[in-house]
């Protein structure tokens, strides 16, 4: 796809992860189910009463073609487990509820509408399933994701050419297109809301007879193809007159797609925001707080909540006295008629006079004495005018500051306020170009203020300040005249808002589009986000128990970057940066959040029992395999350190102290080894890793001269010479440890089919003795075979005759007979394992022209200013050896590391590579650490590229990884440069 439209990466591993969770579920499922069921149904013997005949009966009317899943459910029960074990999550012992409904945990931001879509194609693709329903809680989120598979279409044909595809909307109006989609042979995806199939026919058109529908409800042909259903957001559908609407589908299966689940079911996949933040996949969260300094010159309370059990109260913050007679403002509870000024509650006069006269739940609000209603999450008294104003001036400033950072970039930068009502903003206006509210002219004047600080800024944006922001507020028609409204953003008369931001997304991302500032009132709800959001202020106060949460997650999506191409994303964590602007301390922001994101189970800077889960296995002979450690062992070794007490409730205690002589967690022998990835965990889990105080930024400051030395021009053309490769294996090696691999790989189960009262089935194993009104065969030969030799070359891109000898050699042919997925898979596997190993031995290097990283394109880069903060930053004391005043670490043995280099006379100069410094190997890119010039004797320079690693042992490195660097040292040594090793701790090598 060329031109303005956005680029999806296709090869990204945690997508693809999610995807392979739920293709694998019904791994064993035959390719051509409808063919094997016509061809067996004959022989069930079944009666005209049977739910099956009827669905039988109303596919054939319809002229569905359906979905077909004729696996039975302890397979797919065992396929979960499989898939749970390899994805570090706790493996279950039963299906939820004996149901085929499967959670995919996925934090905001990560693309789930992309690998949902992604896995439509591959279920197509592995099992010719074709019929695809999306339910989605709102007419938003409905245009969200129609918006996203106009945008994916070409990717996805692209991808995909031989899986042709057609999308719709439902609607009541054109409920006749359902004929279209139950009787297409290719992919069809129906995108349809909650609300169009909950109620009865009084209510909604797709449960009426229709004439034009041969007299059947447009219901019977949807369940008639027995519809793979997508619910994105799901825990918005989760009431019973929902989930009855679900059932009503007859779905082959549910696959539910969200970060928040508010019930967990079959959980195939997660990825929390941990593991979001981990992997690099949204923007870091900063907060820039603004607050009333000083004493409260009025009184100042906010309702937090109201309870009723065991006894009514009310939770207020309160400004209160503290020991040393200074203020600070904390939550309280109080009962009804007690003085706020009582010792016990603030010891503040300033409150005399200040009771509470009536407290409710529903909704929740009190009366207060000396003011009137308060209502949950607002507040008085807190000089709000003032400190919003100043809120305005640090949003502008910090979008001003990003603006000019990255507009070179090809990157628009976009702010985004809430606002506590559209008064605010709109004043006595009507639209956008005559908003008089507070937060409009106060706007236009702070940033008329904050640009002409810097001649830079009035160049970036010289239009008037009301051409850059614009309002999305709900509206509604009064007469001939169109008014907007405040709204909750959960009703219906928000949906406009919706609709107009999301139909304006690419249009906000062009440069030419003046907007750059967004108002909004109550847009919080899922589906509402723009990637490109690096500012959000709340001119409001926090009140609901998830609005941090929500707020952050309209701008968490990694950043786009328009270039020839289109839109592309950039992970860069210099420039993928979220400014929260906030009235509240970092403190209390971030201690709120982590609350937030607690209540909604996910343990965020704090150990989780899944915290070890994903540190890679070792085997009998203490190699590193590709497996992980697992959820089982994480959660034995989770209550280990509970019991030590170097854990109290996931909060890591001050017994933990690993930088300490002779420190160690006491781990059971059986864990011992893994003790250092513990350790390095464990150091991360606090919520400072996660949300950092915009006070830690800090600048990093560009040694220009540097980089035009003679010396540093020969080191680099030196370091930075290019090499092509060709790998050179023996035909007899791969055939031979091929054959050896699937010889000893676990034994694979033939299938059966089991005929009953309610249909064909397929399993594996052996028989499982006669039920009453079944009988069962093994599947040997019943029906045609796949292709696995064209499968097994286009995996492995071995010969014909290469793989007909590893297969025979292997002696195994019958298990492929007897159950021809579960064989391809486990073929594939051993075959694609094998041929790594043997690809990094026989891999040759040879010098070519050119360079991997050209030193104009690093004196450029070096200019450009990013994001950085302290606690990620090593300070150099020798400036003149290095190119920047504080080198980027992203572990502690690297910080060791450049504290030596910077300490080392001997050393005359050190770097660290950039990202962009990357060498071809067999087994993907691979971006070395540091390079150095070491003097000896005073005269002799030596080159050395140095790869930093908490160990030298071999067998504690992945095998992808030690690959890597046995490639680079191959790399290194064509073109010149000798001197290249691990490092790690004890043992530098310099």
């Amino acid at each position: 796809m060329g031109g303005s439209g956005f680029q999806f990466d296709p090869s990204q591993p945690y997508q693809l992860d999610a995807v392979n969770a739920v293709v694998d579920l019904i791994d064993g499922q035959p390719k051509d189910a409808e063919k094997l069921l016509l061809t067996l149904r004959g022989h069930a013997a079944l009666k005209e009463t049977d739910q099956a005949t009827l669905d039988l009966d109303l596919t054939q009317e319809v002229g569905a073609v359906g979905n077909n899943l004729v696996l039975e459910r302890d397979t797919v029960l065992s396929n979960l487990q499989r898939v749970q074990d390899r994805n570090g999550l706790e493996v279950v012992g039963k299906l939820y509820d004996a149901a085929l409904d499967f959670d995919i945990e996925m934090e905001t931001g990560t693309g789930k509408t992309y690998v949902y879509l992604r896995t439509i194609f591959e279920l197509a693709k592995n099992y010719n399933f074709t019929k695809f329903i999306i339910l989605v809680p709102s007419v938003a989120i409905r245009e969200g994701v129609a918006t996203s598979i106009r945008l994916m279409r070409d990717h996805f044909n692209g991808l995909y050419p031989g899986q042709p595809f057609d999308y719709s909307v439902y609607s009541g109006k054109n409920a006749e297109d359902v004929q279209s989609f139950a009787t297409a042979t290719n992919i069809q995806i129906l995108v349809m809301t909650i609300d169009s199939i909950r109620g009865t026919a009084n209510t909604r058109i797709i449960h009426q007879t229709k004439d034009k529908l041969n007299g059947l409800r447009p219901l019977d042909y949807l369940k008639a193809t027995h519809p793979v259903v997508i619910m994105d957001e799901p825990q918005n559908m989760e009431s019973l007159l929902s989930q009855s609407a679900v059932g009503e589908l007859n779905p082959v299966f549910t696959l539910r797609y969200s970060a928040t689940h508010k019930k967990q079911r079959n959980v195939a996949y997660r990825l929390d925001p941990v593991d979001a933040h981990d992997l690099g996949l949204v923007k870091q969260i900063v907060v820039a707080d603004v607050q009333q300094q000083g004493a409260d010159a009025a009184p100042y309370i906010k309702l937090i909540e109201v309870r009723r059990e065991p006894t009514w109260i009310a939770r207020l913050e309160l400004s209160c006295r503290k020991a040393d007679g200074s203020l600070e403002r904390r939550v309280v509870s109080v009962r009804q008629h007690q003085e706020l000024s009582d010792p016990r509650i603030t010891d503040n006069p300033i409150y005399e006079g200040w009771r509470i006269n009536e407290m409710s739940i529903e909704p929740a609000y009190i009366d207060l004495t000396l003011h009137g209603f308060l209502e949950q999450g607002e507040s008085i008294g807190g000089s709000t005018g003032a400190i919003y104003k100043e809120m305005i001036r640090e949003t502008i400033r910090e979008h001003l500051r990003k603006e000019s950072m990255l507009r070179p970039r090809g990157i628009k930068v976009l702010s985004l306020f809430f606002v506590d009502k559209v008064a605010s903003y709109m004043g006595d206006g009507a639209t956008n170009d005559d908003a008089n509210g507070d937060f409009a002219r106060w706007f236009d004047e702070v940033f008329v203020e904050e640009r002409a600080k810097l001649a830079r800024y009035q160049e970036l944006l010289p239009q008037d300040p009301s051409a850059l922001r614009k309002a999305y507020f709900s509206q509604i028609k009064r007469g001939k005249t169109t008014v907007v409204q405040d709204s909750s953003g959960t009703t219906k008369a928000d949906d406009d808002a919706y609709e107009l931001i999301m139909q304006d997304k690419e249009r906000l991302l062009d440069e030419a589009e003046d907007v750059r500032f967004i108002f909004s009132h109550s847009a919080l709800r899922e589906g509402w986000d723009n990637p490109n959001v690096f500012q959000i202020c709340t001119l409001r106060e926090m009140g609901a128990e998830t609005e941090r949460r929500q707020t952050i997650g309209r701008g968490l999506r990694l950043p786009v970057a328009k270039t020839g191409d289109g839109y592309v994303r950039v992970s860069d964590r210099g420039i993928a940066t979220l400014t929260v602007v906030a009235n509240e301390s970092y403190t209390a922001f971030a201690k709120s959040l982590q609350n937030e994101y607690k209540s909604a189970g996910v343990e965020i800077g704090e150990v989780r029992r899944s915290e070890f889960s994903k540190i890679p296995l070792l085997d009998a002979n203490g190699q590193l395999t590709d497996d992980l450690f697992g959820f089982e062992r994480s959660a034995s070794v989770f209550e280990h350190l509970t019991r030590e007490k170097f854990i109290v409730d996931g909060k890591v205690t001050a017994k933990f102290q690993p930088n300490t002589i002779d420190f160690s967690l006491n781990l059971p022998e059986i864990f011992v080894d893994y003790e250092p990835e513990i350790i390095a965990l464990i150091a991360r889990a606090h919520i400072g890793t996660y949300v950092k105080p915009a006070s830690k930024r800090h600048p990093r400051k560009l040694n220009k001269e540097i980089y035009t030395t003679p010396e540093f021009d020969d080191f680099w053309h030196a370091i930075s010479r290019r090499t092509t490769y060709r790998v050179t294996v023996s035909r007899d090696t791969i055939v031979e440890k091929a054959v050896d691999a699937i010889r000893s790989a676990p034994k694979v189960d033939p299938l059966r089919i089991q005929v009953t009262r309610a249909g064909v089935k397929v399993l594996r194993g052996g028989a499982k003795g006669e039920e009453l009104g079944s009988r069962s065969a093994e599947l040997k030969g019943s029906y045609d075979l796949p292709d696995i030799i064209a499968e097994l070359q286009e995996a492995t891109s071995l010969t014909h005759k290469t793989i007909v000898d590893i297969l025979i050699e292997s002696g195994r042919l019958d298990d492929f007979i007897g159950n021809p997925n579960d064989y391809i898979a486990m073929a594939k596997r051993a075959i694609q394992t094998e041929l790594a190993k043997l690809v990094v031995d026989g891999v040759q290097y040879e010098k070519i022209a050119g360079s991997v990283y050209e030193l104009r394109e690093l004196q450029r880069d070096g200019l450009e200013e990013k994001e950085r903060f302290l606690d990620q930053m090593y300070e150099v004391k020798n400036t003149q050896k290095t190119d920047f005043d504080f080198v980027v670490y992203d572990s502690d043995v690297e910080r060791q590391f450049a504290e030596l280099l910077d300490s080392r006379e001997d050393v005359k100069l050190f770097m660290k590579l950039p990202a962009k410094f990357k060498i071809d190997t067999p087994v993907g890119p691979y971006n070395p650490d540091w390079a150095i010039i070491k003097h000896e004797d005073g005269e002799d320079r030596i080159y050395m590229i140095r790869e930093t690693k908490s160990t030298l042992d071999d067998s504690k490195l992945r095998p992808t990884e030690l690959a890597k660097i046995k490639s680079a040292k191959e790399h290194f040594k064509a073109i010149g440069i000798d001197d290249y090793a691990r490092a790690a701790p004890g043992a530098w090598r310099l």
